[in-house]
């Protein structure tokens, strides 16, 4: 069961204030959005590859599932790396419930 409202999570998703996940992934669903990254991986189709815990646990904090190397930040946690800009420091990327929200966007994008 999503916990998250998926319109409210495309909002998060494409803000470049919020999450700004369009800044590193390519996302169809979003054609019309400008500036596409491509340092991830495509997201069409991601919930056809991984099921709801585990996209949440990549959204808060993907340096648990994959490894420190990733350039992917944490965005449920406050393991933010070096030279955290003062303003942030002690603060998450996003809500709990903006991660539960971008979680249930993520749900929306299958093949």
């Amino acid at each position: 069961m999503w916990l998250g409202d998926p319109v409210a999570g495309a909002e998060a998703f494409k803000n470049r204030r919020l999450g700004n996940c369009l800044a590193c992934h390519a996302n169809a669903d979003m054609a019309g959005e400008l500036f596409h990254g491509n340092v991830g991986p495509e997201l069409d189709g991601v919930a056809d590859r991984w099921e709801e815990p585990m996209l949440r646990a990549i959204v808060v904090n993907s340096k648990h599932v994959f490894t420190d190397e990733t350039v992917m930040p944490g965005f449920y946690s406050l393991d933010a790396g070096k030279d955290v800009a003062k303003d942030f420091v002690g603060k998450t990327i996003l809500t709990a419930q903006q991660v539960e929200d971008v979680v249930a966007y993520l749900g929306t994008l299958k093949e």
